[in-house]
């Protein structure tokens, strides 16, 4: 990620005492995002907050979780890697909390409400709640990948006549030893400062990790306790009746019960479970519970606020924000084109995220449909007022940098901006016809109109070619330099210049229409060079025209290559 190093090394310049091998892990996988690197950062920040069990560790369910990623993919059609993602997820919330006021205000306000026994620097607390969440949100995905093998393989063993599967579903004998905190202590010992706290009317089973959700979400988002509660108590037989796990469900109770046994068992103040822990667990519980519950009747509540739950805030954008670096495991993933790396730039007030790929072409919508996403769900702009725009690799992207071994340099590395210089001339042309302009900037073209500007511009050198000439970006005074092509050698170009635009809007889904719609992708101009008026034929000719002007503004000559 660009600048993702730089931001890092910001957040670690603050009041983090012990952290300098935790930092050195996150280089680490920077510089090589793989799952051994991965798995440091895990072990390295688990050292840290010193978080273990009798007997095992948080690692444990790391490597369960790796390997049900690795092996159970031939029964699924979706599924991607989510241990190098995660922390890619924890890098990004490092990364926001270093570069953005805005949010580090919300995060330290919210401290000092609900949480105000926090000792620590705000740096520091706001490293163990985020590390918590974004390391272990997806700590429960097995049993969602369980879940999904289960479905697919009833599916494939009962649809025999096409009509509707079983549709089988995940049950237990005894949920509720599963949703409780094992008591090592004595119960009333250990949770009496917390429940002496609890306002009149707000009654949890402070070892039910459903129920510390429940008041977590009351505290933190204001919705009635006992309504909430009943709902998240009911969320598992609705995942069941509509045949789907939410792996955030079972995360965040996972974390509650394993947090909740080991700081009994190591002398640990219960303040722990109840503040920083219970918030990283809502945090978690909220990344896909926000919008397919608490957004929907009877609470319908509105985007989330960061100043809500700026945890759960950060984590529903980072985790929808991840997208590069994932292995695709599933089947209909392993076909699609994913995105590699990318490119980020965060301020106070912006954020800019470009997703990279060099094998293929991502959906031209793909960015844009993120960006809708996160305005529906998060109130974006308590952190980002000036401007969201997420972007990802597209044809034109795609064709500028592709490696040419044939066309000379000087034009290969020029290419972008005679692209862009290619659309300017045609604004100009339509000015002078009178004719509105739809696009005035290169940003604002759709791809598909970027890539026609990229195809002529690679096209340059072909146009050249055929005349028996060739650029350069020395002067060479032993050639004869030429200043334009010939009446004669403009009408032959131009033909060819619209031949080759038809083959390419053609091959991008263009049709014959009335008239001109670059979203309904229809032009009256798809047909033959000769059938076109005078008028149009000029757009062809100006092209070719503009091919001399245009390498002279870059500082390149043209020669006879004879």
């Amino acid at each position: 990620m660009e600048h993702t190093v730089e931001y890092v090394n910001h957040y670690f310049e603050g009041d983090l005492e012990g952290t300098s091998y935790l930092h050195e892990a996150l280089k680490d996988f920077l510089a090589k995002e793989n799952k051994e690197n991965a798995f440091a950062v895990y072990t390295v920040f688990f050292d840290c907050f010193r978080i273990k069990l009798e007997g095992g560790s948080f690692i444990d369910l790391l490597d369960a979780l790796l390997a049900y990623e690795e092996h159970s993919s031939v029964l699924l059609e979706k599924q991607r890697d989510h241990l190098v993602h995660s922390v890619n997820v924890f890098i990004l919330g490092l990364s926001i909390y270093a570069q953005n006021a805005p949010f580090r205000k919300a995060f330290e306000d919210k401290l000092c409400k609900p949480y105000d026994g926090a000792q620590s620097s705000p740096a520091a607390e706001f490293l163990y709640r985020w590390g918590m969440a974004a390391l272990l949100h997806d700590i429960g995905y097995p049993i969602e990948i369980i879940h999904n093998q289960f479905k697919s393989f009833i599916s494939f063993i009962g649809n025999t006549d096409g009509k509707k599967g079983a549709d089988p579903f995940l049950d237990y004998f005894h949920f509720d030893t599963f949703d409780s905190i094992s008591e090592v202590l004595f119960k009333s010992a250990f949770t009496k400062k917390f429940t002496d706290s609890l306002p009149a009317g707000v009654v949890p089973d402070p070892l039910k990790p459903t129920h510390l959700l429940a008041y977590n979400f009351h505290s933190s988002l204001g919705v009635p306790f006992n309504a909430v509660r009943d709902a998240i108590i009911k969320f598992l037989p609705s995942m069941q009746k509509n045949s789907f796990v939410d792996h955030g469900y079972y995360s965040a109770i996972i974390l509650l019960k394993w947090y909740g046994y080991l700081i009994q068992r190591s002398g640990m103040s219960a303040d722990v479970l109840y503040n920083p822990i219970l918030d990283s667990a809502g945090a978690i519980f909220l990344h896909n519970y926000y919008r397919n519950g608490l957004m929907k009747p009877p609470f319908s509540l509105g985007v989330l606020s960061v100043t809500s739950h700026p945890i759960g805030f950060l984590l529903i954008l980072c985790d929808e924000l991840q997208e590069w670096n994932r292995t695709a495991y599933g089947s209909k993933d392993k076909k699609r084109v994913l995105a590699e790396a990318s490119e980020i730039e965060i301020g106070d007030g912006l954020l800019r995220l470009h997703y990279i790929t060099t094998g293929g072409i991502m959906d031209e919508n793909f960015g844009a449909n993120k960006a809708a996403f996160l305005r529906n769900v998060l109130s974006m702009s308590d952190i980002f007022p000036e401007k969201v725009k997420i972007t990802q690799t597209t044809q034109s992207d795609i064709e500028i940098k592709r490696p040419d071994n044939i066309t000379p340099r000087p034009l290969l590395s020029n290419l972008e901006a005679m692209a862009k210089m290619t659309h300017d001339n045609y604004n100009k042309k339509r000015e002078a016809d009178g004719q509105p302009v739809e696009y005035p900037t290169w940003e604002e073209l759709p791809d598909t109109l970027k890539y026609s500007n990229v195809r002529q511009a690679r096209g340059v050198f072909a146009k050249l070619t055929l005349c028996g000439l060739f650029v350069s970006d020395e002067e060479l005074p032993e050639r004869e330099e030429v200043m334009g092509f010939t009446p004669e050698q403009i009408e032959m170009l131009a033909l060819e210049e619209h031949d080759k635009w038809m083959s390419e809007r053609l091959a991008n889904g263009w049709t014959l229409g009335a008239k001109r719609d670059a979203v309904a992708k229809t032009t009256p101009y798809l047909i033959p060079y000769a059938s076109l008026t005078e008028e149009i034929k000029d757009y062809d000719r100006d092209a070719v025209r503009n091919v001399f002007p245009m390498l002279a503004e870059l500082g390149l000559r043209v020669y006879r290559t004879a």
